[in-house]
């Protein structure tokens, strides 16, 4: 029987999906004998909308209490000096082709990296516009860093980068956490923005019970 693929659409600059993935890693955990896990980064701020948290992201400053409150996470305090200076740019593209390329070669590994990204910004306050960043993690993963290098410098890591951003549009997924559902050919939208686990387990569980019933 195939399994159907639980899909996470998340954007390493994104908070909520920080506060997210412990959620995230518990699905994971809870249905790793009947689902496939894919984690697609969806581009958060590009472009135009890649600008200073002072430009254009101000608002992060006064959203972490309540990511905090809701989710139970903790944002470092190397982050908050960092939100409150201001200065940092706000640039999801690098280190959503870092995860892409983290999906291409090492896809068992992808969900722990987009956690590591996260731990990385949000808790020690460095630069995920910096590629050194992304080798100190896969470094501490035990994950070969020159294919990574390769990979991340080629330009149709990029190109598929830019094209899963378009993806995640036509799918509903243009906001952050996203879960979609795919059976076969068939992908469907299974919650947008946080959600807590119990409410999720549930959801998945009948939806998954259901497509085994379909299939006996």
């Amino acid at each position: 029987m195939t399994k159907p693929t639980l899909i996470y659409v998340y954007d390493p600059l994104c908070g909520w999906c920080f506060g997210f993935h412990p959620v995230m890693e518990k699905l994971a955990e809870r249905f790793k004998d009947q689902l496939e896990i894919r984690v697609v980064a969806g581009g958060l701020a590009i472009d135009e909308n890649a600008q200073s948290i002072s430009e254009g992201y101000s608002y992060i400053r006064g959203a972490l209490e309540q990511v905090e409150q809701t989710t139970g996470v903790q944002f470092g305090e190397n982050f908050k000096l960092l939100a409150e200076e201001g200065s940092y740019l706000y640039d999801s593209e690098p280190s959503c082709i870092a995860q892409t390329a983290v999906g291409i070669l090492y896809p068992d590994s992808a969900l722990r990296f987009a956690g590591e990204l996260h731990n990385a910004l949000f808790v020690e306050g460095k630069s995920l516009n910096d590629p050194v960043t992304f080798e100190e993690i896969l470094k501490g993963m035990e994950l070969d860093i020159k294919p990574f290098q390769e990979k991340f410098d080629d330009e149709a890591t990029r190109r598929q980068t830019r094209e899963q951003f378009e993806w995640c549009k036509t799918v509903g997924a243009s906001a952050f956490p996203t879960l979609l559902l795919e059976i076969g050919s068939d992908t469907g939208l299974m919650s947008r923005g946080y959600r807590p686990y119990d409410t999720l387990e549930s959801h998945l569980h009948h939806l998954i019970r259901n497509y085994e019933k379909l299939l006996s």
